[in-house]
């Protein structure tokens, strides 16, 4: 992992969505186009970190991306309850590229980048098949974390990727790389408290780590 500036981020730079992202989006608007990108961004960088835990295939990357990227469609309509107008935004809106089956597993995704965990007492994750709330499931730990890694929506962590030598059965280490003198307190807390799923999900304590710390 090598160090960066947010100046290196380019896409940082440009707060309107480009004609692409409109139409991956199937037109749907985000209120942080920034912060949407960083987050899809870490959360690839999660789902390559955590690959021997959650074994996905690259189809479940592509939803887990889109996810990341729409997870905050919903703060257009209301801050409190984003998440579930997130899900209703998505699960109503054709996405290029996906199937009607595909879209409601994205909706999902991002409708648990919040509160609370998926229940099967939830008509939208109760109807997924077994395969699909298993899915579901781990992706959207993934989602909670990066969007918590972001939390400050400035990037204040570039990068992340698995600390090998220190993930066992019991716990699983990702080392970031932060912007030169990035006050990240608030992302870890945030991070820690979203960590909830990933752990439920993959019996497995978070442990976060600064990139070269001992």
């Amino acid at each position: 992992m090598t160090s960066s500036s947010i100046e290196e981020l380019e896409w940082w730079q440009h707060p309107r969505p480009t004609s692409e992202e409109l139409r991956i989006s199937g037109g749907l608007l985000v209120e942080d186009w920034p912060h949407a990108r960083h987050v899809t961004c870490l959360s690839l960088e999660l789902f390559v970190a955590t690959q021997p835990l959650h074994q996905l295939d690259y189809d479940s990357q592509r939803l887990l991306e889109r996810a990341a990227f729409l997870h905050n469609t919903g703060m257009i309509i209301q801050a409190r309850r984003h998440h579930k107008h997130s899900y209703r935004l998505i699960k109503d809106t054709p996405l290029p590229d996906f199937t009607d089956e595909q879209r409601h597993e994205i909706a999902c995704i991002a409708r648990y980048h919040r509160r609370a965990l998926p229940n099967t007492s939830h008509p939208e994750y109760a109807s997924l098949g077994r395969r699909a709330r298993q899915r579901v499931s781990a992706l959207a730990s993934l989602l909670r974390i990066a969007d918590a890694l972001d939390y400050s929506h400035d990037a204040r962590i570039l990068h992340l990727a698995a600390e090998t030598h220190l993930c066992d059965d019991k716990t699983w280490t990702i080392a970031l790389s932060t912007r030169p003198l990035a006050e990240i307190d608030t992302e870890l807390e945030h991070a820690y408290e979203k960590a909830d799923l990933f752990e439920k999900t993959f019996k497995r304590k978070l442990h976060l780590i600064l990139k070269d710390s001992p």
